[in-house]
């Protein structure tokens, strides 16, 4: 699991702006398999979510950041599976028109497979891996994301 502390810079219309602090690689005895570069931050240095349901939220409060193990599987799924996925139907798309064509059966494979993977990689980008928040100390009170709600 990616966990980062963060202190409340402000709360406005349900978007919350969050200061990082520490350092990205505390914590990280064996390394983060690149895990600490998740929380990007705006030229501001602050991380903006919007506000999970359920957990009033002060500036100045300090929560806990947290990425969990399954939503980073995910991720990588959608950014490096699909990617291939449409880089193979993509080739084989082409390849096939080749075919039947007759002719030009190389250049076709090589339009398919750069089109099905612009397409794939194009629909993944959308689907960035949701943090949640959660009080310091107490891992069980976590705040599920708005995408886990019904």
């Amino acid at each position: 699991m990616a966990e980062r502390d963060v202190e409340v810079s402000a709360n406005d219309a349900g978007q919350l702006r969050l200061r990082l602090l520490g350092s990205a690689c505390d914590g990280c005895a064996g390394g983060c398999a690149g895990r600490c570069n998740l929380f990007a931050t705006d030229q501001a240095g602050e991380f903006a979510m919007a506000a999970p349901p359920g957990l009033p939220v002060v500036p100045g409060e300090r929560l806990r950041l947290c990425l969990d193990d399954a939503s980073l599987r995910r991720a990588a799924w959608r950014g490096y599976g699909l990617a291939w996925l449409g880089l193979l139907a993509g080739a084989g798309l082409g390849f096939g028109v080749g075919q039947l064509w007759g002719r030009h059966g190389d250049v076709l494979t090589l339009v398919g497979l750069l089109a099905g993977t612009f397409a794939a990689v194009q629909s993944s980008k959308r689907h960035l891996p949701e943090s949640r928040l959660q009080r310091p100390g107490t891992p069980s009170s976590t705040v599920p994301s708005p995408s886990d709600r019904p």
